[in-house]
């Protein structure tokens, strides 16, 4: 065998060559076991105050019908557009059909989180406590458990490794606050600008003091700058503020920080990553719905198990007026094939989360050249030097 020398390449590091490449790891990221299980919780809690807003905005507004509450308000991009709405034919509509395949799979967290930020913006006085609710408790719920997510990503996705369920929750303890509060910074921010401008604008009817405002209207405009620009880096950019703290341990301010400059340097780049990501997450989608109906097929039809009737989603488990009649065992049944279902959505999710990581990762390398192994680490415990003891005797 020949010596080839120290000078030979033995191995391409395509990661650092090409760092994009860091996208082609995400969907073997996504289908990890513990990613998919926290999704599946956060998705299980996201259902469950949906539809108690529903039923509580229902009862509220005295409904005569079932329909609003068959076609959630709240969670409507994750049951109505995904599972309820008519199958349309690739054949004969291909491009309706790409576009709700879009729809039912990477678009559903997008409309779950943003919608709600919008809905409570356009929200009236009749709404406003059932929009303030779902938005506040859809923020705890995903804090908690995208937050485990984007931490559980990083580490594979860096170091390939992966922290203990008790380092995790230690993790969580120590900056997990930083996951909640950088929204909020945002959203405060936002509002005092919005309250200044408010302001200056009541002082505008009042006789002597409109003079000053309109000298120092330039100053209103610069708050309205400064919304427009925290509006439009909260709405592409706010998943980013949850990589931030996972990767570097930001608190609310470094991480509102960060992100804003990676985004404004790197539109486009942005915008070709999550495009990128897109593409592969409807692919990953598309495999792993039919190894779910696979499954579900094999299954049934080899035990002739009855869930031919059932609508295939949870959403079915949650539509009492359409199970009527079933035993208790059929329904078992029929909550076990629901809780199969999820492995969509909770695919979906834990897809958004790893892309989110994935496009923080490479915006920071970058704007700040950093390595992709950079990441926060809990620095280990230092162990206690005892002083040193002559135990020799004269």
């Amino acid at each position: 065998m020949k010596d080839l020398g120290e000078g030979t390449i033995r191995r391409i590091d395509w990661q650092e060559l090409t760092p994009v490449v860091l996208l082609l790891r995400i969907f073997n990221t996504a289908i990890g076991i513990r990613v998919l299980f926290l999704s599946i919780i956060g998705i299980l809690l996201t259902l469950i105050i949906g539809y108690g807003i529903n039923c509580y905005s229902n009862t509220n507004l005295n409904s005569q019908d079932n329909r609003n509450f068959q076609k959630p308000v709240y969670i409507e991009p994750l049951l109505d557009l995904q599972h309820l709405l008519q199958p349309i034919s690739f054949r004969e509509h291909p491009v309706k059909y790409s576009w709700q395949l879009v729809q039912r799979s990477v678009l559903v967290p997008w409309d779950i989180f943003s919608m709600s930020g919008i809905r409570l913006a356009r929200s009236g006085y009749d709404s406003f406590f059932a929009h303030i609710s779902w938005f506040v408790l859809l923020l705890l719920i995903w804090s908690f458990f995208g937050g485990m997510i984007c931490r559980t990503i990083t580490l594979r996705l860096t170091i390939d490794q992966s922290e203990s369920g008790k380092e995790l929750w230690q993790f969580i303890k120590q900056r997990g606050t930083g996951f909640l509060s950088s929204v909020i910074i945002i959203v405060l921010e936002m509002l005092v600008c919005l309250i200044l401008i408010k302001l200056c604008g009541w002082f505008f009817t009042v006789p002597v003091l409109d003079y000053f405002v309109a000298v120092l209207f330039p100053i209103v405009l610069l708050l309205g700058f400064l919304v427009m620009v925290l509006a439009v880096g909260l709405f592409f950019g706010w998943s980013l503020l949850f990589a931030a703290v996972s990767v570097d341990g930001s608190d609310g301010f470094d991480a509102v920080s960060r992100v804003l400059s990676y985004l404004y340097h790197r539109p486009l780049h942005y915008l070709v990553y999550w495009t990128v990501c897109g593409v592969l997450g409807v692919l990953g989608f598309v495999f792993v719905s039919i190894f779910v109906e696979g499954l579900v097929a094999l299954t049934c039809e080899l035990g002739g198990f009855p869930v031919q009737t059932a609508i295939p989603a949870f959403g079915y488990l949650t539509l009492p007026e359409t199970y009527g009649g079933l035993s208790p065992p059929e329904n078992f049944i029929l909550i076990w094939y629901g809780m199969v279902q999820l492995i969509k959505p909770a695919y979906t999710f834990a897809w958004f989360w790893t892309s989110s990581v994935a496009i923080y990762l490479l915006l920071r390398r970058s704007v700040d050249a950093a390595p992709f192994n950079e990441v926060y680490q809990f620095a280990p415990k230092k162990a206690r030097i005892l002083p040193e003891i002559n135990i020799n005797k004269e």
